[in-house]
């Protein structure tokens, strides 16, 4: 670095170079000592200041255009056989040549940001803190921008205490780096799974990191009440629905409506995808919806528009297992890419209104389970409710009841009634011709209940089957929460198949429960209960694969799913640390316990943990005492110079004697 850098300094920087080149042009009898010196003392100052020729990083203004980006990928990847297609350059998320490879064609199509999911500050085991620091600098290398999409039931948020811990660490380093995204001034965080915790309680846990409302905060999902908290919404996928154009222009109106009704501002996010296929991740409710060439993404953005969105966002930049990645790939090279850089300069230069996108047609579904078909729009026809996860149905309010059916996670029931304490509502059941009843405590309600009528049916009526050991009192029950897929989903009774399937392809965490919950089985609530976190004693995330044991194909013995190698694959469908037990046996548990390996087996206390090395930017502590020893010699050569310019001269007296 040059000493022609000094043109960008200012202030006291500018100062001393003007001390320093006015002594130096006070005489001219100068010898090659000083003039060596001097030059000297001018290259240590230039090494101090840290001045860049990179583009300085400004906050965002106008409509943004912005990714979904997933940094855990390895090698073992691209051969799982758990993805659709492969990059065109396979890769590990943790090189830095290939982050810098992902900024500069994320730029280069007309994006924005890219939104990282994060799992929080650990750094062990967690390449999702140490991938993002250095997309952090290799953004703002390149003038470009990077955001978090804050994970909320990632593994290492076991209670509400980590997740406050985690949002400080957040908005007190990651965001203060220059090419953190700002709108405005304001930092942008997307929130995954916020649902997790109710609305009052993200009220304590914004007073307690942000209580001025100094950053943005984006919520996910089909609950507008969490606007109460947060600042804006957005639908992390829209593969779901029948008619996109529909679905957009539904939610951008609600969005809009709340905020008038509200008197604040609230941020409509719309989703665009190129197609969805995860029906190689082993998902017992996989579906795909066809590309079609780049129509399909071309009628999602035509629909994003024509909602009028304050900004859009990409689903997704690279996420592989759900096909929904816009990167170079083997099947259709840079065909998304260039797309994205036309469609998003549409976007950003045109006066959008509310207007009808061309319709998208029938999605191509690739499997014998149909996906949900119920739209948002369908509460126009009357009250609905949504399952927020898998849920049993019964034949009657009451977990006495026999159970009829299953309401997956994401799908939609017409509202009927409800019991008089208004636990329980009467659905009618998709996809047949019956009526059933589900718990109030895990559906979410869309529209208005309150003409329904009032049934009450007695209490006493034939037990529900519940597989009970004959020799023991109790019945032990655990409902486990995993990660939810982002995408509406079934979920089915375990089989061998579908145990191997798991226990191959998803890495889980490994649970021992020890306490027996005593059945009770004519247990109601009225209202959501906070659920009780408690810590596994095994934790294995998804960037962690048990030391010697084979990777080749598992065996379907449910016996052997404890020894069957669990390569790290980035499955929306990912491990939490987070255990609850609900008082209820309503909520149903997507994984089997067949698949957890027990607290003494041989392989659960030895790991080979791939962690990406450090990337470090530059060693400051280093610099500075090179800079100070440089800067003490210049001091002493200039002392030297100054003597040497200015000796001591005679007596005048002399002067005279000696004529």
């Amino acid at each position: 670095m040059g000493c022609r850098h000094l043109k960008h300094l200012s202030g006291s920087r500018i100062l001393l170079r003007t001390v320093i080149n006015r002594t130096l042009c006070r005489s001219k009898k100068l010898s090659s000592v000083g003039v060596t010196s001097a030059l000297l003392f001018l290259v240590c100052i230039c090494s101090l200041v840290p001045v860049s020729d990179t583009p300085p990083v400004l906050a965002q203004e106008g409509p943004l255009v912005l990714a979904f980006y997933y940094a855990w990928y390895d090698e073992n990847t691209w051969t799982s056989g758990t993805t659709a297609d492969t990059p065109l350059q396979l890769y590990r998320s943790s090189d830095m040549a290939t982050i810098e490879r992902h900024v500069s064609q994320a730029q280069a199509a007309g994006i924005d940001a890219l939104v990282q999911s994060w799992y929080g500050p650990q750094e062990a085991y967690n390449q999702t803190e140490t991938n993002f620091r250095v997309l952090l600098d290799v953004a703002a290398s390149k003038g470009f921008h990077a955001a978090v999409a804050f994970e909320t039931n990632g593994p290492f948020f076991p209670d509400q205490a980590s997740v406050v811990e985690a949002l400080r660490y957040l908005l007190s380093v990651h965001v203060q780096h220059p090419a953190y995204l700002r709108y405005r001034g304001r930092p942008v965080i997307f929130f995954w799974r916020q649902q997790r915790f109710r609305v009052e309680t993200w009220e304590t846990i914004r007073a307690e990191v942000d209580p001025d409302r100094t950053s943005i905060w984006i919520a996910e999902g089909t609950d507008l009440s969490f606007q109460r908290v947060f600042d804006g919404h957005y639908l992390y996928s829209v593969a779901w629905s029948s008619n996109v154009a529909h679905t957009l222009q539904d939610w951008g109106r609600r969005v809009r409506r709340y905020a008038q009704d509200h008197g604040a501002h609230r941020f409509w996010v719309a989703t665009v995808m190129p197609g969805y296929d995860d029906t190689r991740s082993g998902r017992t409710a996989a579906f795909a919806v066809g590309r079609r060439n780049g129509d399909y993404y071309r009628a999602t953005w035509s629909a994003a528009i024509a909602s009028r969105p304050d900004w859009v966002v990409i689903t997704s930049f690279n996420e592989w297992v759900e096909g929904t990645m816009i990167e170079p790939s083997a099947r259709y090279g840079d065909l998304y890419l260039n797309l994205t850089r036309e469609l998003s300069a549409q976007f950003k230069g045109s006066n959008v209104v509310e207007t009808s996108p061309p319709e998208l047609g029938a999605a191509t579904r690739e499997t014998s389970v149909p996906p949900p078909t119920a739209t948002a729009g369908a509460i126009e026809d009357g009250p609905y409710v949504r399952a927020k996860e898998t849920v049993r149905i019964r034949s009657g309010p009451d977990i006495t009841y026999p159970r009829i059916g299953r309401l997956t996670q994401g799908e939609q029931a017409k509202v009927l009634a409800r019991n008089r304490a208004g636990t329980w509502w009467q659905i009618k059941v998709p996809h047949r011709d019956a009526l059933g009843w589900v718990n109030a405590t895990f559906v979410e309600l869309l529209g208005d209940a309150s003409g329904l009528p009032i049934v009450e049916l007695p209490t006493t009526t034939p037990q529900a089957i519940i597989e009970v050991s004959t020799t023991t009192p109790t019945a032990i029950r655990y409902v486990v929460t995993s990660t939810a897929t982002r995408t509406p989903q079934w979920i089915k009774s375990p089989t061998a198949e579908t145990i191997a399937a798991v226990a191959t392809r998803t890495p889980t965490a490994t649970v021992t429960h020890n306490t027996p919950l005593p059945l009770t089985p004519h247990y109601t609530q009225s209202a959501p209960l906070q659920p009780v976190a408690r810590t596994p004693t095994v934790t294995i995330p998804p960037f962690i694969t048990p030391r010697s044991v084979s990777t080749g194909t598992p065996s379907l013995d449910p016996a052997n799913a404890a020894n069957t190698t669990l390569t790290p694959q980035p499955l929306a469908e990912r491990p939490s640390s987070v255990v609850t037990v609900l008082p209820s046996e309503e909520a149903v548990s997507p994984l089997s316990s067949a698949v957890s390996t027990s607290e003494g087996s041989s392989s659960a206390g030895t790991m080979t943990v791939r962690q990406p090395a450090r990337m470090i930017v530059g060693d400051v502590p280093s610099l500075l005492w090179i800079g100070s020893v440089a800067l003490v010699t210049a001091l002493a050569l200039l002392t030297a110079l100054f003597v040497r310019m200015y000796p001591q001269r005679p007596h005048p007296e002399n002067d005279r004697e000696a004529h």
